[in-house]
């Protein structure tokens, strides 16, 4: 009777290993893609060339701004590009109304996304735009 404490004991060791050494053996054959589903899908983002305008107010500033639009991620990157001259002319006719003291700090990045995304909506209406990203903003 002594001895059956003594091979439990040695059975319950022998089954944590096994079963130790069967997780390390299943996490290191796990697919690379299980973390990045965590992550969520990969963004796609559309790039608008860079754009300058003239700002309004008293003295001529002028604007740089390249804008990257997040979209769908089955949608073809070059999604934009045939709305460009619009999207253009639009954010042009838009800028003037802009006085450059208003694109000063995060109120002016607000203010340039909101312009530009009444824009895309009114020239992009078949393109769902997720996000709009200032990948430049430089008033000079």
């Amino acid at each position: 009777m002594s001895l059956l404490p003594v091979i439990l004991a040695g059975l319950l060791v022998t089954l944590a290993v096994l079963g130790g050494t069967g997780a390390v053996i299943a996490s290191k054959n796990a697919s690379p893609s299980a973390g990045s589903d965590k992550l969520g899908p990969k963004k796609n983002y559309a790039a608008l060339p860079q754009m300058t305008f003239t700002l309004g107010g008293g003295d001529a500033r002028l604007v740089d701004v390249k804008v990257l639009l997040e979209v769908d991620p089955l949608v073809d990157g070059k999604v934009a590009e045939p709305y460009v001259p619009r999207i253009t002319d639009q954010l042009s006719d838009k800028m003037r109304q802009i006085d450059p003291q208003q694109l000063a700090g995060a109120d002016g990045a607000k203010l340039m996304k909101s312009t530009i995304a009444s824009v895309l909506d009114r020239e992009m209406r078949n393109v769902r735009v997720r996000e709009i990203l200032l990948d430049r903003l430089v008033v000079h």
